[in-house]
This record gives C-alpha cells, sequence and structure tokens, in this order.
C-alpha cells in the first residue's frame, strides 16, 4: 500500500534519541533501474559526520553492490560496513512530480555498532542525483535510541519508535548521548573542570546506578512527528519479557526488577500514565527504601 504524505514547509531535525536485520535478496542492482538513492549516499547520518547541510548531491557509487528486495535496499562495502534502508512511506506530488520518501536506516561501520535513524528526503525532479532532507533523527546505537521503526503515517506526520534501555525507560524525554556525554566529562576532569549534567530521574546516572548498556533492550520510546508542531512523546511499551539483572540490593536490581512487575501488568503505557508510574518507582527504589 503507498502512503501519501503532505508536502512539509519547511526543514526541521528532531531531537529525539530489537536487534533483528532484514534478510535481502542477493539480486544486485541492475542499471536503469529506479533506484531512489544509494546506500553509501546515506553515510551523513552516521554519529561521526558532523556536516549538517540540508541538500547534497549523490552519484558515481557501485551498483553492483546494491541488493533490494521489495521496500528494502543494502549494500555491503569495506571492512564489514553496510547500509540498509527501508520505505516505511512512499509520497509524492503527480501535479508537481515531487518525489519524496520516508526512510528507515541503520548503519554498520565495522564494529559493534548499528547505528540507526529516520530521513525525510525529497529528490530532485530534474537531476536525480540532488537531495533536499527536509527532517532527520539523530542517529541510535541499538538500544541506546537505535532500531528506529515508523509504525504510523498520516498526511500530517507519523509515529515511530526507538529501542530504550533501563535508564531511557525511566527518562523518556532526556535525549543526551550519555555515552558521549561521559567521555567528554572525563577529558574535562583531567583540566580540573566539568561538563554539567543534564537533569534524570532523581540523580540515578545511566552506568553507574542504572542500566544503559547499547545490548540491554527492554522496550521502546514512542515518539509522533507532527509537520506542523514538530515531535512530542507520546508513550513507552516495554518487552514482553525483560531478561537483566535482578540479583542482590542494588539500586541497578531494584529498578531493574521494577521494570519487570510493570511489564507483567502491561506493555503499552501513555506518557501521563508512565510518569506517574515513574513516582512509584521512587518511593520502591529511593535511598531510604533501600535502606529500610
Amino acid at each position: 500500500m503507498v502512503l501519501f504524505l503532505s508536502i512539509p514547509q519547511s526543514k526541521k531535525t528532531i531531537d529525539p534519541p530489537l536487534e533483528t536485520e532484514t534478510e535481502i535478496d542477493p539480486t544486485p542492482v541492475q542499471p536503469g533501474n529506479d533506484l531512489f538513492i544509494h546506500p553509501q549516499c546515506l553515510e551523513f547520518l552516521g554519529p561521526w559526520n558532523k556536516a549538517n547541510s540540508d541538500t547534497f548531491e549523490c552519484s558515481d557509487y557501485d551498483l553492483s553492490i546494491v541488493k533490494q528486495n521489495d521496500n528494502n535496499v543494502s549494500a555491503s562495502y569495506g571492512n564489514r560496513q553496510s547500509i540498509h534502508y527501508s520505505y516505511p512511506a512512499k509520497s509524492g506530488s503527480a501535479s508537481t512530480g515531487r518525489d519524496f520518501r520516508l526512510l528507515e536506516v541503520e548503519i554498520r561501520s565495522g564494529g559493534s555498532g548499528a547505528f540507526s535513524s529516520i530521513v525525510f528526503l525529497e529528490r530532485g525532479k530534474v537531476d536525480k542525483n540532488k537531495y533536499t532532507v527536509w527532517l532527520r533523527t539523530p542517529s541510535g546505537d541499538r538500544c541506546n535510541d537505535g532500531y528506529k521503526t515508523v509504525s504510523e503515517v498520516s498526511p500530517r506526520g507519523f509515529v515511530f519508535k526507538s529501542a530504550a534501555t533501563p535508564f531511557r525507560l525511566i527518562n523518556p524525554e532526556d535525549t543526551t548521548d550519555w555515552r558521549n556525554w561521559r567521555n567528554a566529562n572525563a577529558m574535562m576532569e583531567y583540566t580540573g573542570d566539568k561538563i554539567e549534567q543534564p537533569p534524570v530521574l532523581n540523580d540515578w546516572l545511566p552506568y553507574d546506578d542504572v542500566t544503559n548498556s547499547a545490548s540491554a533492550c527492554v522496550g521502546w520510546i514512542v515518539r509522533k512527528y507532527d509537520y506542523e508542531t514538530g515531535f512530542e512523546i507520546v508513550g513507552v511499551e516495554l518487552s514482553e519479557q525483560i531478561e537483566i539483572g535482578v540479583d542482590g540490593d542494588s539500586l541497578d536490581s531494584c529498578i531493574n526488577g521494577w521494570l519487570t512487575t510493570q511489564a507483567n501488568e502491561e506493555s503499552h503505557f501513555k506518557i501521563g500514565d508512565w510518569t506517574g508510574r515513574l513516582r512509584q518507582l521512587t518511593g520502591t527504589c529511593g535511598v531510604a527504601s533501600l535502606v529500610n
């Protein structure tokens, strides 16, 4: 089914932020096939790329490395590098000939990371090697705001979700890249300085107090993007079976145990309901409750 998106009036970047790999039919794209964009043209979505241009040109990449199956396109190259994208929706205007695509993108740089983002592109009407970036999400690595998928599309926008660790679930509105923050803060400490810490629930820090490993997926943060008003958090989803450590009397174990009990009750929570439940978490796993 083809879903049509309304044309956004301004370019915007979303501030966000379970491991599966889509099987691709190993049939190379043949010259002359209408490939919307070569996967390697999407390298700019990787977290190491600091370019933030609204437009770019892409050509001269090797088509023989591109594989596609229905709405899935991928390319493997270099030293275990690959880029895969899929079309959750196709859009365009027959009257103007404008060609839009909303893409789910995953970039693997050769290591363990799998960096996921969503981008809304327009391909040039005359020069099909030129593209306009209407909006993009920052990339996330696996359970750290990765595995992004679009679940719903309408003329006004779309709903998408990103994988979440225990830390992200109890801080659903936080969008900090905590791995980079920790590294930058450690470097600043050598000069006797510190970076201001972003606010978090009860000052419980990721890694130190709460599980935040890129392999510790326990649910999803669900967001909605409206082309006129921007994005908002819709709610959270919990995995049906949460398999994380719940042993000992540590704060981390207490939080993991609490998440497990919530998943046993329900899997989908509106953000208002979830915020109320987080107040229960504070009473259950606060310092005073652990001492008692």
